[in-house]
């Protein structure tokens, strides 16, 4: 492993100079091995012809005993053999009888008969035979097996003469050992010079290699590559990604790098700026912003953020964003949004949340979930907005289009619709409906003698007690004016409106404060029943208006049930 790093952590020069270096080295070993083996050729065949000499002068002292019939003799022989042994390089010398000369002489000495294998496939084959002998503890030799071949004209004799031998038989042999010591030292000395040479010649063309290869690198690659490397350094140092790297066409690769290079800044400038952009519109957003983890861990949240809740960033990191829970919510709310959240990847509702203060409060919450390329949530973003003031601004439009603005009773639209109803609800129950008419009496004069603001709370006051006066399921409406209708449902009899009308006067009966003055007033009423009076809503109004106009006729502060005379 460290081999590995130290490697991989190498510069390009020095992995280039290591493999060259090598090459070198492992091309310098074989041509030292080509050349010691041509000089060990050469030595051994230089042997092998010093053993063929040797054997060609013991031949021919072997014609000259035979002319002069002295070869019968064997110390005549031996003398031949150690004339012969002193010729340069021989160590043992020997003649071996071939067969032919064996059954016509005999075997002669017996250091003349055949000794090996070696021996005895040269006297069969009639080839000469070498081999290299080295032994532990003693000096290297090359032994030399040489058939003597009969023929007519061997070596200027005619060998055939002196005995019966075939043309071709082999008569005998010669086997020398040629003594290597001398020439193996010659070669020991030939090797070191090579090595010294050799080793001479490889530091040379190193170091000449070494100089070509810095050279090109440091002009073809380094030199660029160090360009390229300072301006990387500065596009950091500088936060500049507008800066772009100059393009080598000297050198396609690494012109190609800097292109490579320059495209990518550009694809990192567009990133940058699309990041600010985001950046900005997550620091600026008016709408909170909650970034969670896959674990729904909070990993960072934006100004609006604290704003809204009055959490500081460093006191929600890390947390759940179930701190904000305001209870309001059940749980089967919360696993219902998430089960939503995991099929579509996204929810929005609206939610109530609480500040850090313990204030409850509306949001309307956007959750989507971010995943990798491999489909697996990442990240999970929350966008959240306070809507305390729309919810306000809903119920104030509702109080606008539903009920009278001064006496915040349901106005003349929303009385409609409840009679409506409640007409339908008696119907299918089978209960009665009374709807009451009420004129307050002498309004007009109030408003003249004490001005319209005092009209303003009179109408006010009136219309709390006329509240405390019905069930909260009834209904008590302003038509305009001084005019007011109650709305009773499931009734059973007249009299359940004539108790109503008696707790009204009895309202009345006390006075009102309006600043300064107090006035005591009273009302006018006509009741109706439905279905009894009526069967739908026009006409019971119609029925209950022409009873309250009755009760003003007969001397007002008085109750006039429709139909009652």
């Amino acid at each position: 492993m460290n081999l590995k790093l130290s490697w991989r952590e190498l510069g390009v020069q020095k992995k280039l100079h290591i493999l060259i270096q090598g090459s070198l080295i492992i091309l310098f070993l074989i041509s030292m091995n080509w050349v010691i083996e041509r000089f060990e050729t050469q030595i051994i065949s230089h042997a092998e012809q010093r053993a063929d000499e040797t054997a060609d002068g013991l031949i021919n002292g072997m014609n000259l005993l035979m002319l002069t019939g002295a070869i019968s003799n064997p110390l005549n022989r031996q003398l031949l053999l150690e004339k012969t042994r002193r010729s340069e390089g021989v160590r043992e010398l020997r003649i071996v009888r071939g067969d032919s000369v064996v059954s016509q002489f005999g075997p002669g000495l017996p250091e003349e008969r055949a000794q090996d294998d070696m021996d005895r496939t040269a006297l069969a084959t009639g080839k000469s035979a070498f081999r290299r002998i080295d032994e532990p503890g003693k000096p290297p030799m090359l032994r030399v097996v040489v058939p003597f071949i009969a023929q007519k004209d061997f070596r200027g004799t005619n060998c055939m003469s002196c005995h019966n031998a075939a043309e071709g038989s082999v008569n005998g042999l010669a086997s020398v050992n040629i003594d290597l010591s001398q020439d193996m030292a010659n070669l020991a000395d030939i090797k070191r010079s090579l090595w010294i040479g050799h080793l001479l010649i490889q530091l040379f063309l190193s170091w000449l290699i070494w100089l070509f290869v810095r050279n090109l690198i440091e002009r073809n690659i380094a030199d660029p590559v160090k360009k390229l490397k300072l301006t990387m350094a500065e596009i950091q140092h500088n936060n500049d990604l507008s800066k772009r790297a100059d393009v080598d066409e000297r050198n396609p690769d690494i012109g190609d790098m800097a292109r490579s290079f320059n495209s990518l800044l550009g694809t990192l400038e567009q990133a940058n700026e699309r990041l600010e952009l985001f950046a900005k519109m997550f620091e600026n957003s008016s709408e909170a912003i909650i970034i969670t983890d896959a674990d729904k861990r909070i990993l960072t949240v934006n100004p609006a953020f604290e704003l809204i809740t009055q959490y500081r960033s460093e006191e929600v990191i890390g947390c759940d964003p179930k701190i904000l829970s305001s209870g309001k919510q059940t749980a089967e709310y919360y696993q219902a949004m998430w089960s939503t959240i995991e099929a579509a990847g996204k929810w929005s509702g609206e939610i109530w949340n609480r500040r850090k203060n313990g204030e409850v409060y509306p949001q309307w919450l956007s959750i989507g979930a971010v995943k990798n390329h491999n489909g697996k949530v990442i990240n999970y973003i929350s966008l959240f907005s306070d809507i305390t003031q729309r919810k306000e601004d809903e119920h104030r439009i509702e109080m606008l289009a539903h009920y009278d603005v001064l006496t915040k009773l349901p106005n003349r639209a929303l009385f409609a619709d409840r009679l409506q109803h409640a007409l339908q609800v008696a119907d299918r129950s089978h209960r009665k409906v009374g709807l009451m008419f009420l004129d307050l009496d002498k309004f007009k004069a109030i408003n003249d003698t004490l001005g319209h603001l005092a009209g303003d709370q009179l109408l006010q006051s009136v219309a709390e007690r006329l509240s405390r006066c019905v069930r909260q399921s009834d209904t008590v409406c302003r038509q305009g004016g001084d005019e007011f209708m109650i709305l009773l449902e499931e009734i059973h009899s007249p009299l359940d409106i004539e108790g109503v009308a008696q707790k009204i006067a009895l309202e009345m009966s006390m006075p009102h404060q309006m600043g300064e003055e107090s006035r005591v007033v009273s009302f006018s009423i006509g009741a109706a029943i439905y279905p009894d009076h009526a069967i739908d809503s026009e006409k019971l109004s119609q029925c209950a208006d022409q009873a309250m106009y009755q009760a003003k006729e007969a001397g007002r502060n008085n109750f006039k049930l429709y139909g009652a005379g």
